[in-house]
C-alpha cells in the first residue's frame, strides 16, 4: 500500500505496508461545496455509507460560505432544485429574503439533507494523504479537531474545485492557459442590506495561485479591502459581512479518460452519452482576451460571439482521472479544457455534476465494477427520474439573457450564400462570420474574396473577418486598413462583450503572422502620442470606457497589437530582432501601464497590464 501526499507542491507516494483502517465507508466526498454537497446527499439517499469531509463549517461552498445565492445559467433540473425550494420556504418564514435563498437557510437544509440522509460529516477538516494499491485508491488520510485520521473508501468523489485529492494522488492535471498558465480572475463578494432584503455585489478583484497559501491569503486580504470606504453614508445599504470564501473560478483541471475540449466542441465532436449538459455563454471573465487560445479567440474576438450561449453534454469519463479506479472528480476540476472551463462551471451545472457522479459510484458499488463500466443507459436513467439529465436541456447555441429577460433564440448556422451575405452586410456579422469559417474555404472562400470589392463597407470589412478566420490572405489589405484607421465600430451581436473592428482585424493580423503590419504595429504600442487619438477618449458614464480607472479601448488595441507582435516574432525569423526591439520598447518599462490605468498594484486591472511585460519576458529571446 502507497499513501501519496503533497510534498514542497509535488505528489509523493511512499511504501506503508498494510493497512488496518479504524474506520471504512462506501463512499468519501472531499469537499462540500456546489457540487459536493450533493454528491455526498445522493450518495446517502442511495443508500451508500457516505462520509463528507470539509474545510470550512458548513456545506454549500459559493452558493452559502461564499454569499452567492443566484444563478447565473446553467441547466434546470435534478436534486438541487428540490433543496433550494425548502431553502426558499424557510427564508420566506425564517430567515430574511435574500436573492434564490438565504444563504443560511441553504446551509440548514443541505445539512439536514445529509444527516437526515445517514451521512456523517467533518468540518474543519483537510486532507493530508491518499491511500493507493497501484494505480486504484483506497482509502484517505485527513487532519481535523479530533487530529490526525483515515479511514478506507470503495470510491473517493474529489469535490474540492481544485482536484487536490486527484494531485495528491499523482493523477495528470493543467492549470490556467497556455500561454501563462494564467486563471480567469477571482471574485470577492460583499453582502450588504437594504430595501428590507439581504443583497450582495462582486467584481473581478485579481488573479491569484490557490495552491500557494501564503498568495491566497494576500488575495483574500486585498480583495476583501477593495470593499471597504472611507465613509459609509445611508442610502448606500448597510454592509453586513464579507464572504469568507473567495469565489475562484478555475484551478486545476484533471485529464480525465474522456477530456472534453473547446476545439473538439467547436468541430461538433461531443460525446452521444451525456449524463447532464452544461449550458452558458463562453463566460471568459476578465479583458485580456488577447492572450487566451486560437479556438477561444476566433470565437469572441474574430467572430464577436462571446456573450452567445453553447450547450457542452459532460460525459461519465470526464469526472474519471485517466488511468486511475477508484477515484472521481466533480465539480469545476472535471476533465475539460482551460478555454471550455469558462462554461462548464455554473453553479447549477455543478451541482448536477456531484449527483451525477455520485449516482455513477453507486452503481458500479452495486455491481463491483470500475466506475468506467457502469452502463450507461441504466445510470441515466436514474439521473432522469431525478431530472439531472434531461435531453430538453440540449439548447444547442442560443443568443440568451440571464435570469429569462427575453426569450431565447435559438441559432442554426448558416449555409445559404445569400443568407451568409446579407449577415456579413449588418451591424451584427458575427454568425455569418462563424457559419463561414464552419463551411470552409472550399465552400465560400470564391464568395467571400468577391465581396472583398464590394462597395458596401460592412460586406467588405466582415467578408475580409471571414477570411481572416479561415487564413486567407486576401483579407490582409482589408484588415490593415482597419488597423490604420484604428476603425472604432463596435459590433452589435452580442447583450455584452461586443469587439470593436480595429482591434479585431489586428488579432487576425496576429493569426496570419501578418509582416505588413509590423510598422502600424510598432506606432500603436511605442508611440505615447497614440494615446491622444480620438478613439481612446470618453466619458467616465460609459460602459466599456472610464479612463480615470482602466482604459478599455486603448488596452484591448494594445494588449492584441502585442499579441499580434509575438506570434509574427514567433513564426518569421527574419523579423525577429525588430520586433524585439519594439516589444522590448513598449513594455519594457512601466509607462505604458499608467496609459492603461490609474489603478493601483494589485488590483485585477493593473495586474492584466503588468502582465504583459511578463509575457514578452518569456516569449522574447
Amino acid at each position: 500500500m502507497l499513501l501519496s501526499r503533497r510534498i514542497d507542491g509535488k505528489a509523493v507516494a511512499e511504501e506503508v505496508g498494510e493497512v488496518e483502517f479504524p474506520l471504512a465507508y462506501d463512499i468519501i466526498v472531499v469537499g462540500l461545496g456546489t457540487s459536493g454537497s450533493m454528491a455526498l446527499i445522493a450518495a446517502a439517499k442511495r443508500g451508500l455509507k457516505a462520509l463528507g469531509i470539509e474545510r470550512l463549517n458548513s456545506m454549500g461552498g459559493m452558493g452559502t460560505s461564499g454569499s452567492v445565492n443566484g444563478y447565473y445559467f446553467g441547466s434546470q433540473g435534478g436534486l438541487y432544485e428540490t433543496l433550494d425550494r425548502e431553502a426558499a420556504e424557510l427564508s420566506e418564514s425564517v430567515y430574511a429574503k435574500s436573492g434564490a435563498y438565504n444563504v443560511e437557510a441553504k446551509k440548514y437544509v443541505l445539512e439536514q439533507e445529509a444527516v437526515l440522509a445517514g451521512a456523517e460529516l467533518v468540518f474543519e477538516a483537510s486532507i493530508t494523504g491518499v491511500y493507493l494499491d497501484g494505480r486504484r485508491a483506497t482509502g484517505i488520510q485527513w487532519i481535523g479537531p479530533s487530529g490526525i485520521r483515515s479511514a478506507a473508501s470503495k470510491i473517493i468523489i474529489d469535490c474540492t474545485g481544485d482536484a487536490e485529492v486527484c494531485s495528491m494522488a499523482g493523477c495528470a492535471t493543467s492549470v490556467g492557459r497556455e500561454l501563462d498558465n494564467r486563471t480567469q480572475p477571482f471574485t470577492s463578494v460583499k453582502v450588504y442590506a437594504a430595501n428590507r432584503k439581504v443583497s450582495w455585489i462582486n467584481f473581478d478583484s485579481g488573479c491569484t495561485d490557490q495552491r500557494d497559501g501564503v498568495e491566497l491569503s494576500r488575495a483574500i486580504l486585498f480583495s476583501h479591502s477593495q470593499h471597504l470606504e472611507e465613509k459609509y453614508e445611508d442610502g448606500k445599504g448597510r454592509m453586513l459581512y464579507l464572504a469568507p470564501l473567495l469565489g475562484i473560478r478555475e484551478g486545476r483541471l484533471i485529464e480525465g479518460e474522456e477530456t472534453i475540449t473547446l476545439d473538439r466542441f467547436f468541430a461538433d465532436r461531443v460525446t452521444d452519452k451525456p449524463l447532464f449538459y452544461a449550458y452558458a455563454d463562453i463566460d471568459k471573465h476578465g479583458r485580456d482576451h488577447a492572450f487566451e487560445s486560437e479556438e477561444l479567440a476566433d470565437w469572441f474576438v474574430g467572430s464577436n460571439l462571446g456573450a452567445i450561449n453553447v450547450t457542452v453534454p459532460v460525459p461519465l469519463g470526464a469526472m474519471i482521472p485517466r488511468g486511475f479506479d477508484g477515484l472521481m472528480a466533480a465539480g469545476r476540476c472535471l476533465a475539460v479544457d482551460h478555454s471550455l472551463s469558462t462554461c462548464v462551471r455554473m453553479n447549477r451545472d455543478m451541482q448536477k455534476c456531484g449527483e451525477a457522479a455520485a449516482t455513477a459510484a453507486w452503481l458500479a458499488i452495486g455491481k463491483g465494477v470500475p466506475v468506467k463500466d457502469v452502463p450507461y443507459e441504466e445510470l441515466v436513467g436514474y439521473l432522469t427520474e431525478t431530472g439531472c439529465y434531461d435531453p430538453a436541456n440540449d439548447k444547442g447555441y442560443q443568443i440568451a439573457y440571464p435570469a429569462d429577460r427575453k426569450p431565447p433564440q435559438r441559432i442554426k448556422w448558416l449555409k445559404d450564400l445569400g443568407e451568409i451575405r446579407s449577415g456579413l452586410a449588418s451591424d451584427s456579422p458575427g454568425i455569418a462570420i462563424w457559419s463561414a469559417f464552419r463551411l470552409g474555404h472550399a465552400e465560400v472562400g470564391a464568395a467571400l474574396r468577391e465581396w472583398l470589392s464590394d462597395d458596401d463597407a460592412y460586406l467588405r470589412k466582415h467578408s475580409a473577418f471571414a477570411l481572416g478566420l479561415l487564413g486567407d490572405e486576401a483579407a490582409l489589405p482589408e484588415l490593415r486598413g482597419m488597423l490604420a484607421e484604428r476603425d472604432a465600430f463596435q459590433l452589435k451581436d452580442c447583450r455584452k462583450n461586443n469587439q470593436m473592428r480595429g482591434y479585431m482585424a489586428i488579432y487576425l493580423l496576429g493569426k496570419l503572422r501578418d509582416e505588413g503590419s509590423i510598422d502600424e504595429l510598432e506606432l500603436l504600442v511605442c508611440e505615447p502620442e497614440e494615446l491622444n487619438k480620438p478613439i481612446y477618449q470618453g466619458v467616465d458614464t460609459s460602459d466599456i470606457f472610464k479612463p480615470k480607472k482602466f482604459n478599455e479601448i486603448y488596452f484591448q488595441f494594445f494588449s492584441h497589437a502585442i499579441m499580434a507582435l509575438l506570434k509574427i516574432y514567433g513564426d518569421r525569423p527574419g523579423q525577429r530582432d525588430r520586433i524585439g526591439g519594439i516589444l522590448k520598447r513598449a513594455v519594457g518599462h512601466d509607462a505604458y501601464i499608467s496609459r492603461i490605468t490609474g489603478q493601483k498594484p494589485g488590483t485585477y486591472h493593473h495586474s492584466i497590464a503588468e502582465n504583459m511585460k511578463l509575457i514578452v519576458e518569456r516569449k522574447v529571446v
